[in-house]
């Protein structure tokens, strides 16, 4: 028996600093596609920039750029997913931190986007600016999609805490989500949309998770839905006002 473990140890030893293949070819790939997208972006930007008085160019310029930042946004969310989520934490004021994703995103809203505390004196965290920016517009973007046909549409970000954790819930009043596809939401690839991969929930998980904290999300259809991720508090310096 102890012969087994030891062989099993030596095992593990040798296949722990192996690069998963397919791992290794998924990031290649995504690299080698980036590199032409990013030249593609250059040349439409300076022609954007040169012919802004063309209508014509300008408007299908345009049309190239934004399929150019989708294409990009996905490659990033897939690189994410294959290579997996190492953090560079940063003290945060959150409520700074969350009014400056709300000026990211507000331009292409259909409503004003409002905060709100739940306690006063909401504490300083630790926390990768960049990958919970990108939590944030994932489950923005998702409100968005799903009040764009609401006739008062509505969606909030709340702050709370407690003394382990601080609480973000991007709450929305749209379509919903059906009770049978709230609990596969985090899948990867699951998607009810036309565009998309279905990982960008997936890929929020994981950020999350790194942050010491957990994501759920509960939903009435035709009502709305909260999305709602914690952040752990064991780096935290609390805000003196």
């Amino acid at each position: 028996m102890a012969k087994k473990r030891a062989e099993k140890r030596k095992k593990s030893k040798k296949t722990a600093g192996k690069a998963d293949p397919t791992e290794t070819m998924v990031a290649a790939l995504a690299h080698e596609i980036k590199n032409p997208l990013n030249s593609m972006m250059g040349a439409s930007q300076y022609i954007y920039n040169k012919y802004s008085n063309k209508k014509d160019i300008k408007e299908f310029i345009k049309i190239i750029i934004d399929e150019i930042e989708r294409l990009d946004r996905y490659l990033n969310e897939f690189l994410s997913f294959s290579r997996g989520i190492t953090l560079n934490l940063k003290e945060s004021d959150i409520i700074n931190f969350l009014t400056g994703v709300i000026m990211l995103t507000k331009h292409s809203f259909p409503c004003e986007i409002k905060i709100i505390k739940l306690k006063e004196d909401i504490p300083v965290v630790y926390i990768d600016h960049e990958k919970v920016v990108q939590v944030m517009i994932n489950l923005l973007s998702n409100s968005k999609d799903a009040v764009k046909e609401t006739p008062s549409p509505s969606v909030d970000i709340l702050v709370d805490y407690n003394k382990n954790f601080l609480y973000i819930t991007v709450r929305d009043n749209g379509h919903g989500i059906d009770s049978s596809d709230i609990k596969k939401v985090f899948d990867p690839f699951f998607t009810n949309k036309n565009e998309g991969i279905g990982i960008g929930l997936t890929v929020c998980k994981s950020i999350v998770k790194k942050h010491g904290g957990k994501i759920t999300a509960s939903s009435i259809k035709g009502k709305g839905s909260e999305f709602k991720f914690s952040i752990s508090r064991k780096a935290v310096a609390k805000r003196h006002a």
